[in-house]
């Protein structure tokens, strides 16, 4: 098997685990010593994080889990060079605190190394996470 198809096995499995809620088979596939980010700025959105090291990871999923289920996932693309992929997706995601349902479309950059996710960026539409959050973005009107 080639270091691509590793590589694409292994982020198939871990999206797979996300879908489902599987926070064990997440927590392994996942270094040590990884790190975890959603990209952005604390002004815009309540999402922006950065979590290091495994235990981290595994409550910031855990988090996860519990506040967004994720249905009709699909993988846009996905893109392998060496140790480094970018994956474009889009989900359903199922806001449990409030209810709300909403379609988006994320963009994660992972490296990989031994087998195991070092680093994953993850981009999102942090204006819908302020909304879906109910916090209004810093410098944005007022609805009226």
């Amino acid at each position: 098997m080639t270091e691509r198809q590793v590589i694409e096995d292994l982020l198939e499995e871990l999206y797979a685990a996300r879908v489902r809620g599987d926070l064990e088979t997440i927590t392994k596939l996942f270094a040590a010593n990884a790190i975890f980010q959603v990209a952005g700025t604390d002004d815009a959105s309540p999402m922006p994080t950065l979590v290091k090291g495994n235990a981290g990871i595994r409550s910031l999923m855990q988090g996860m889990i519990a506040n967004f289920e994720v249905s009709d996932f699909t993988v846009l693309e996905m893109l392998i060079d060496g140790p480094s992929a970018a994956v474009r997706w889009q989900a359903t995601f199922h806001y449990t605190k409030t209810g709300r349902m909403f379609l988006t479309e994320l963009a994660d950059f992972i490296t990989v190394a031994n087998g195991q996710v070092v680093s994953f960026i993850e981009f999102l539409d942090t204006a819908l996470a302020a909304k879906v959050h109910g916090h209004q973005i810093a410098g944005a009107p007022s609805p009226c």
